[in-house]
């Protein structure tokens, strides 16, 4: 009888720790205010990023522009870790979406772009920025 009652609660505490775990990482699914990369493709060192801003709103594009920016030159999005082997990219293409669940619905809210003043050099976001153009929806940022 005490060998059941044992083995109950270990059962029990093995299921709350799993339950606690689920839960957990659904939590993580989010991180309201954080932005995130949640995929990317490259081509040569071309970097193209799909971005969830996790916010409804973005007031201050351009300083969001920098933040992601700032992100990618640090390597600090949540979900995704680039390989700097070949180096850094050449060009930098954002589409941002609010929530991951307007990527479905194709609604992002922003276009970030970063290119080179000149193609054809050997220039990268992270050593040479100076020589880097900041476009958003289109429209060239001073």
């Amino acid at each position: 009888m005490k060998k059941n009652n044992i083995t109950l609660v270990f059962v029990a505490i093995v299921f709350s720790i799993i339950v606690g775990m689920i839960i957990g990482k659904s939590l993580l699914k989010y991180k309201e205010g954080e932005p995130d990369v949640v995929g990317s493709f490259s081509m040569n060192r071309d970097e193209n990023l799909t971005v969830v801003a996790n916010r409804k709103n973005i007031s201050d594009k351009e300083a969001f522009a920098r933040l992601l920016l700032k992100m990618y030159k640090e390597n600090s999005f949540h979900s995704i870790k680039f390989s700097t082997d070949h180096g850094y990219a050449t060009s930098l293409d954002m589409t941002v979406y609010s929530w991951k669940e307007d990527i479905e619905n194709g609604k992002s809210i922003m276009q970030i772009e970063f290119r080179p003043i000149e193609y054809g050099k050997d220039y990268d976001i992270v050593h040479n920025l100076d020589k880097y153009v900041l476009f958003i929806d289109g429209t060239e940022i001073k």
